[in-house]
């Protein structure tokens, strides 16, 4: 795809838990514990998360405004 960045924020398997980063469904750690990315690292993995990455935008923009 052109023009997509292959980044954390809009990938299929990337769950936010906060403003700034978020886990990776993908990998697992030893155990059962997913690893912990920040929310413009790039990926191998990455696969196109379609409409997510604008839904996370805008979860991002209502906790920056709530926090002010």
């Amino acid at each position: 795809m052109q023009g997509v960045k292959k980044i954390c924020l809009s990938c299929r398997y990337f769950r936010l838990e906060s403003v700034e980063h978020g886990i990776c469904r993908v990998d697992k750690k030893s155990g059962t514990e997913y690893p912990v990315k920040q929310k413009d690292t790039d990926c191998l993995k990455w696969h196109d998360g379609g409409q997510q990455y604008f839904i996370r935008l805008g979860w991002i923009k209502a906790k920056a405004a709530a926090s002010k």
